[in-house]
C-alpha cells in the first residue's frame, strides 16, 4: 500500500507539472484566405504527449521542439477540425496504425527532424485516416548508413495511401528503391530530399514517380561522388525547378542531365557547388573551363534563375557561358565563388551583346571570385599592349537591379570597367572587401543600397559626391577606414547622404565624432557604430527624432549620459527604440549611479540588463548586481563640489543678495559671483600635488622636450614637470619611483613618436596612469602624437582611450599656436568633459 501511494503521488507531481506547461500553450488567431483560424502554439514546452485540454475547434497545432517519442493511439480524437499538425524537432521514433485517427481534415503534416526509421514495414493503415493530406514532410529522420552499397526500400505501401499529396519531403538513402506505391501519388508537384546519402542516380531512380512533378530538390549529397546516368531526370518532363545545390556530382555531369529540357521553359536551375575539390580527378577536374559542348543543353533552355556558383570555373571559351539562345529569359545569374574573369578585351564584345539582349536580368552575383594575373609589362606581346591602352569594359543591362562584386580579388593587367548606363534600375550595389583594379562608373545614380564594407571609403563617396541628389536609403561603410575620413573631411563627410535611413559605420577605429557629422542625415532611423573607440555616445543624436535602432556595442563607454538616456526614452515613446550596449567598458561608481538605475527602469529595448562593469577597486560585477546593491556599493558617494556650492547658494544672506541682483537684472555680477564661489569650493577639495605634469616619452624626441616643451610649460606657464631623465635619483627602484611620481602628479603627458612604437617601457606607466585615474588621484591623461599617425599608435594605448585627451601635433608651424592653446587649456582648466 505504501508503494502504491508513493507512485500515485509521484504521478500527480509529474502530471501537474506537465499540466502547468500545457496550460501555457498560446492560443492565437490568424487570417488565411479571409477566414479566421485558431492556432494552438505549444512549441518548446517539454511535452511528451499530445495535450487534451486545448480548444476543440483549433485548426493548427504546433508541437515543435518538445519531447515526443510516440504519438499514442486516439491522441487526436478531440481535434476533428485540425488541418495542420507540426511536430518537427522532437524525438519521434515510432508511429502506430491509429496515431492519426480522427484527423480526416488534416492537410499538412510536418514530422521533420525526428528519429523515424523509414525502413520499418509500416502498414497501409497508418496514413489511411489522413489520406486527404496534401503536404507531408518527414525529412531529416534517417541516420547516416554504415553500408553504402545496400539497397533501401521505402515504405511505399503506407505512403501510397496519400494519393492527394502535392508536396513530399523525405530523406535520400545511398541506393534508393521506390516501390509501386509512389506511382499512386498522381498529384505530386514538389519532391524534396534532405538528409542525402545518395551515391548513384540512375535512369531507374525516379521511374515510379508521377510525371506531373514540377519541383525537384536534391541538396547536400556530399559524402561521396554521386554517379549519374544521363536520362535520370526523364521521368519529370514538366520540371520547372531543379535544385542540386552541394550535391557532389561535378558540373559537367549535372549539365548533361539537362537533356530532357532542351528548348523548354524552366524557372530555376541551381547547380551551385556541385563540383568540389574532394571529387577532383583527371576525368572530372575541379579547375574547369566552360566550352560550347558543355553548355549545349543549357543554352537552349529559357531559364529565369541560373546558379553556377562555387564550381571551380577558371575560364570560358567564346560561344559558351554567354551564348544563350534566349538571353531575354534570364532574371538572375550567380557565378559566386569561382575563379574566372567575367570579361576582358578578347570577349567583351560577346558579353556586351549578351547584356544588351538580357532585357530582364535583375541580379548578377560575381562575388568571391579570385583572378590575379602578374605579368611583367615588358613581357606582353605588342598586340596586347595596344588592346590594354584601350581597356576593356561592359555596359550593364538597363534592367539590372542588384550587383554583387564583394570579396573579389580581380587584378588583371587590363583593368575591367563596368558602366552603369544613364537609363538604369540599379538600386543595390555591394563592393565589400574587394581588392581589384576593376572599376564601376555611373552615368546616373539610382542606388538605394550601397555596401562598401572592408574597402576604403573614398571610392564610394567619390561616386556619391558626383550625384548629390541621390535616393540612397541604406549605406554600409563597415571597416572602411572612416577614421581617416573624419580627420580629413570632418562634418562634410556625410553631406551627400541626406536620404539615408540606415547607416552602418562599425569597425572603423573611430575615436572622435565631429559635432555636426550626422546633421545632414535627417531621415536616419538605424545607426550602427559598434566596434569603434568612442568614449561617449554623441550628444548630437539628441536632434535626431527618427532613430529606432542604435548599435553602440564594443566601444569604450564607461557610462551613458543623462542627455542620451532621456533622448532614448523619448524615442521609445515616439516609435519604439532599440539600444545595444554590450561589450563596453562600463564602470559602476558614483558617476554612473543614474545610468545603472536607468538600465533597470527604462522601457527602451536594451540588448541586456546586466552589462559587465568595474568597481573603483577593480572588481568586475554587472549592472544588475550593482542595481540590487545600490545602497551598499555607493553609500559613500558625495558630489562634494556641487554639494558645497548648493549650500552656499541656499544660505540666507546669499539668497537675499541673489534675489536683489536678479530683480535689478545685474546678470553679469551674478555670473562673476558664481565663478568665484565655484573656484573657491574646487580649490578647497582639490588634492595637493608635488607635480603639475608627469612626462612620458621615448627616443630622439628628448631634444624637442628639452628645448621646446619644457621651457614652454615650466618657464612661460609656471608648471612643475616631473621628467624621468632629469628628476629621478639613482638608487631607488625605478618602478617605485615612477609609481610614486605619477601618483603625486596632477596630469600625465604621453608623447608618442615613431620610436615609441618599439618601446615596451611605457606599459607600466600606462597601467599606473589608468589606476591613478580610476582612483581619482590623476586629473587627466593627455596623449600628444608627433610625426606619427593615429593608426600607428601602439595598441597598448587602448587601455586608456576611455580616459585620455588626444592632441595631434601639427607638422605645419602655422597651426602650432592653436595646439599650444589647447594644451594649456587641458592643463589649467580643472573641469573638462571628455571629447
Amino acid at each position: 500500500m505504501f508503494r502504491i501511494i508513493i507512485h500515485f503521488v509521484w504521478f500527480i507531481v509529474i502530471y501537474c507539472d506537465q499540466l502547468s506547461r500545457l496550460l501555457n500553450c498560446d492560443i492565437k488567431y490568424a487570417i488565411r484566405e479571409r477566414q479566421r483560424i485558431k492556432i494552438a502554439d505549444c512549441t518548446n514546452r517539454g511535452l511528451n504527449f499530445i495535450p487534451q485540454h486545448l480548444p476543440e475547434d483549433i485548426k493548427v497545432l504546433d508541437m515543435s521542439s518538445n519531447k515526443l517519442t510516440l504519438i499514442e493511439n486516439n491522441s487526436f480524437n478531440k481535434y476533428k477540425y485540425l488541418e495542420e499538425f507540426y511536430c518537427r524537432n522532437n524525438q519521434l521514433n515510432d508511429l502506430s496504425n491509429e496515431s492519426f485517427k480522427g484527423l480526416h481534415k488534416l492537410s499538412i503534416l510536418d514530422m521533420s527532424h525526428n528519429m523515424l526509421n523509414l525502413s520499418k514495414a509500416y502498414s497501409s493503415e497508418l496514413f489511411h485516416p489522413i489520406q486527404n493530406l496534401s503536404k507531408l514532410d518527414i525529412r531529416s529522420n534517417m541516420a547516416q548508413p554504415i553500408n553504402y552499397n545496400k539497397e533501401f526500400n521505402y515504405p511505399d505501401h503506407a505512403l501510397g495511401a496519400l494519393t492527394e499529396l502535392t508536396f513530399l519531403g523525405i530523406d535520400m538513402m545511398p541506393v534508393p528503391i521506390y516501390g509501386s506505391g509512389f506511382s499512386l501519388m498522381t498529384k505530386l508537384q514538389e519532391l524534396h530530399f534532405q538528409s542525402c546519402y545518395l551515391v548513384s542516380l540512375t535512369n531507374k531512380t525516379f521511374q515510379r514517380f508521377s510525371s506531373t512533378l514540377k519541383v525537384l530538390s536534391l541538396r547536400n549529397c556530399r559524402l561521396k561522388l554521386v554517379k549519374t546516368e544521363d536520362d535520370a531526370l526523364s521521368p519529370f518532363p514538366h520540371l520547372r525547378v531543379l535544385d542540386f545545390y552541394r550535391t557532389f556530382m561535378h558540373l559537367t555531369r549535372a549539365l548533361l542531365l539537362l537533356h530532357p529540357y532542351r528548348y523548354r521553359n524552366m524557372t530555376t536551375i541551381n547547380f551551385g557547388h556541385v563540383s568540389d575539390l574532394s571529387i577532383d580527378s583527371d576525368e572530372l577536374p575541379y579547375a574547369l573551363t566552360i566550352t560550347p559542348d558543355l553548355v549545349r543543353n543549357l543554352k537552349t533552355i529559357c531559364i529565369q534563375n541560373l546558379d553556377l556558383s562555387e564550381n571551380g570555373i577558371v575560364d570560358y571559351t567564346r560561344g559558351s557561358l554567354f551564348s544563350f539562345d534566349q538571353p531575354e529569359c534570364l532574371q538572375k545569374m550567380s557565378f559566386k565563388g569561382n575563379r574566372f574573369l567575367l570579361f576582358n578585351w578578347k570577349n567583351q564584345k560577346e558579353v556586351n551583346s549578351f547584356f544588351f539582349k538580357a532585357l530582364r536580368l535583375k541580379t548578377l552575383d560575381y562575388s568571391y571570385n579570385v583572378v590575379n594575373f602578374i605579368i611583367p609589362k615588358n613581357a606582353l606581346p605588342s598586340n596586347l599592349k595596344v588592346k590594354s591602352a584601350a581597356g576593356s569594359y561592359v555596359i550593364l543591362p538597363q534592367s539590372l537591379e542588384k550587383l554583387d562584386v564583394s570579396n573579389i580579388v580581380v587584378n588583371p593587367y587590363v583593368s575591367p570597367l563596368f558602366i552603369v548606363p544613364k537609363i538604369n534600375n540599379l538600386t543595390y550595389l555591394d563592393i565589400s572587401y574587394s581588392d581589384t583594379t576593376a572599376a564601376i562608373t555611373f552615368l546616373k545614380l539610382r542606388l538605394k543600397t550601397c555596401i562598401s564594407a572592408g574597402t576604403r571609403y573614398e571610392y564610394a563617396l567619390h561616386q556619391l559626391n558626383r550625384f548629390q541628389n541621390n535616393n540612397l536609403t541604406t549605406v554600409i561603410f563597415k571597416g572602411a577606414s572612416l577614421n581617416d575620413g573624419i580627420r580629413h573631411e570632418g562634418n562634410r563627410l556625410f553631406k551627400d547622404l541626406r536620404s539615408v535611413e540606415l547607416l552602418d559605420i562599425s569597425e572603423n577605429y573611430i575615436w572622435y565624432f565631429p559635432d555636426e557629422l550626422l546633421n545632414a542625415l535627417s531621415n536616419l532611423s538605424s545607426l550602427y557604430i559598434s566596434k569603434n573607440l568612442l568614449a561617449s555616445i554623441p550628444v548630437q543624436l539628441n536632434s535626431h527624432t527618427n532613430i529606432k535602432i542604435l548599435d553602440f556595442k564594443h566601444n569604450l563607454l564607461t557610462s551613458v549620459s543623462s542627455t542620451i538616456t532621456n533622448w532614448a526614452d523619448k524615442m521609445q515613446q515616439l516609435h519604439g527604440m532599440t539600444l545595444k550596449l554590450e561589450g563596453n567598458a562600463f564602470e559602476c561608481n558614483c558617476d554612473s549611479v543614474d545610468f545603472i538605475r536607468w538600465i533597470h527602469t527604462t522601457k527602451v529595448d536594451l540588448d541586456s540588463r546586466s552589462y559587465k562593469c568595474k568597481l573603483s577597486n577593480g572588481t568586475v560585477i554587472d549592472t544588475l548586481i550593482a542595481y540590487n546593491n545600490l545602497h551598499e556599493l555607493f553609500v559613500d558617494c558625495k558630489h562634494t563640489v556641487w554639494l558645497t556650492l548648493a549650500s552656499a547658494l541656499l544660505s540666507t544672506s546669499f539668497t537675499i543678495s541673489l534675489l536683489l541682483l536678479v530683480y535689478n537684472k545685474r546678470w553679469r555680477i551674478i555670473f562673476s559671483i558664481y565663478r568665484i564661489i565655484r573656484r573657491k569650493v574646487e580649490r578647497k577639495v582639490r588634492k595637493s600635488y608635488h607635480y603639475d605634469v608627469y612626462m612620458s616619452y621615448e627616443g630622439d624626441v628628448v631634444i624637442w622636450v628639452k628645448d621646446v616643451l619644457v621651457p614652454k610649460l615650466e618657464t612661460e606657464w609656471g608648471l612643475t614637470l616631473c621628467i624621468k631623465d632629469r628628476d629621478f635619483l639613482i638608487g631607488p627602484s625605478l618602478a617605485d619611483t615612477e609609481a610614486e611620481s605619477i601618483q603625486n602628479s596632477r596630469s600625465i603627458i604621453f608623447l608618442i613618436t615613431p620610436e615609441f612604437k618599439s618601446s615596451r617601457n611605457c606599459l607600466f606607466e600606462l597601467d599606473r596612469a589608468k589606476y591613478e585615474k580610476v582612483t581619482k588621484n590623476l586629473e587627466r591623461i593627455i596623449v600628444i602624437t608627433k610625426d606619427i599617425t593615429i593608426a600607428d599608435i601602439p595598441a597598448e594605448f587602448s587601455y586608456i582611450w576611455n580616459y585620455a585627451y588626444l592632441i595631434e601635433w601639427p607638422e605645419n608651424l602655422g597651426n602650432v599656436d592653436d595646439t599650444w592653446r589647447k594644451l594649456r587649456m587641458l592643463l589649467n582648466e580643472p573641469s573638462l568633459s571628455y571629447k
